[in-house]
């Protein structure tokens, strides 16, 4: 589970940036999200607002040793609209010999992502 501040903007940024489908969403009478689920491809990923004494969001904590491996249908268009989303691009993408496509970013919410594409080594 992703723990972030503000859970509603982090689902609407991995929905533009990842194509995200939202599954569900449990909110507290004060509109906090206490549960939600979004799956992007295969993936399925649960968030929530951050909870003092129950979970931190990465960037409360001054980062995370968590780095999210997410499988993406055109890792090059995923990472620029996660740029254009705000994201920092922490390294680019690049062809891997094991034959995957791979780009590094931070998201707003100080989750790091290494975002990838499979291609055939053999072309």
């Amino acid at each position: 589970m992703l723990a972030v501040d503000d859970a509603s903007r982090a689902i609407e940024f991995y929905k533009n940036t990842f194509h995200a489908v939202e599954v569900s969403r449990m909110t507290t009478d004060e509109g906090k999200i206490e549960h939600a689920e979004i799956r992007v491809g295969e993936a399925r990923i649960m968030i929530a607002d951050e909870w003092q004494g129950h979970n931190r969001s990465a960037k409360s904590l001054g980062g995370t040793p968590v780095i999210i491996y997410l499988y993406v249908s055109n890792v090059d268009d995923a990472v620029k609209r996660a740029v254009n989303e705000g994201a920092v691009l922490l390294r680019p993408i690049q062809d891997l010999p094991h034959g995957e496509r791979v780009g590094k970013i931070e998201d707003p919410f100080g989750h790091v992502w290494m975002l990838a594409t499979p291609y055939n080594v053999n072309e």
